[in-house]
């Protein structure tokens, strides 16, 4: 199966809103990816053998996940400040977060951990790239007048609020949410973990 790794944001604030009109907008992947997220570690692929050591194996990052962030109040905030693009075989535009180091701290264990496990990752290159993803595009023609309105709409910077951070599976249709590994509890600064396969 493939996975990826994703931090998702509360959906109850203005910003988030601003984004996801944005995206309906001008992301020709938005019914294909529902919700919001920063990704983490890009696409890989594991199989298991049994529910038990698909159970392992997300408390492992669970534990990894939890080792990094519990506890750390100011890194639910993820600020981000203005936008980029790049118009290679397909355009993307992007918003650039200000990444802790903690969370990439957390990003560089969680990539060590998998490839012991032995994953394949479809990109071997072990690099973090901070690209909030709010338009892609199949023609660059299309990506025009799109850029000028991301930089009207996203000229200011803004925070996000991080909610959680969710193991993804691919499925015919749709990237779905597997397992919440991690989530940040909004405003009353804690954290806590949610119970696997509660």
């Amino acid at each position: 199966m493939e996975y990826f790794l994703g931090l998702t944001f509360d959906p109850s604030s203005i910003h988030h809103t601003k984004v996801e009109s944005f995206r309906r907008r001008f992301d020709s992947k938005f019914s294909k990816q529902e919700k919001l997220q920063l990704t983490i570690l890009p696409p890989f692929t594991v199989d298991f053998t049994s529910f038990n050591q698909e159970q392992d194996f997300n408390e492992e990052l669970n534990e990894i996940l939890e080792g990094h962030l519990y506890g750390l109040t100011e890194i639910s905030q993820i600020e981000f400040k203005g936008i980029t693009f790049s118009a290679g075989k397909k355009g993307v535009i992007g918003l650039m977060p200000v990444i802790s180091p903690d969370i990439i701290h957390c990003q560089e264990s969680l990539y060590f951990f998998l490839k012991e496990y032995g994953v394949k990752f479809k990109n071997n290159k072990n690099t973090f790239n901070p690209i909030l993803p709010i338009g892609r595009f199949d023609y660059i023609a299309d990506m025009e007048s799109a850029i000028e309105t991301a930089r009207i709409e996203f000229s200011d910077p803004f925070v996000l609020d991080a909610m959680s951070i969710v193991l993804f599976e691919k499925t015919p249709l749709l990237w779905k949410e597997k397992n919440n590994l991690f989530d940040f509890e909004l405003r009353d600064h804690f954290f806590f973990v949610n119970h696997l396969y509660a």
